[in-house]
């Protein structure tokens, strides 16, 4: 949540925050894979992990974006003021009143 109430700078800064594998994780991620994928189908499972973190990447993009467009934008100026409450208007109503009955 505090991403998202945070200036557009502090966003970015925010985002700076995250840590990245470094050559050794990646490399020992490559070896895992090509031992449990072997090494005949490991480009082909490199294109389909590279195309769904391609997509994940847009997607998420695009949620930031449109989120950040409508945290910074100003409110509508056509949006009527709620009334300012008096006393009387806040005080429960009382009994019902009661009018005589009449016979004719």
């Amino acid at each position: 949540m505090e991403f998202f109430l945070a200036s557009r700078s502090h966003r970015i800064a925010l985002v700076g925050h995250l840590k990245l594998p470094d050559l050794f994780e990646i490399a020992l991620i490559l070896a895992i894979a090509l031992i449990v994928v072997g090494p005949e189908r490991l480009p082909e499972v490199m294109r389909t992990v590279g195309k769904i973190l391609r997509e994940l990447r847009l997607a998420s993009n695009t949620v930031l974006h449109e989120l950040t467009d409508v945290l910074d934008e100003p409110p509508p100026a056509n949006i009527p003021q709620p009334p300012k409450s008096s006393p009387e208007a806040v005080k429960p109503p009382g009994p019902p009143a009661t009018q005589p009955l009449e016979n004719k």
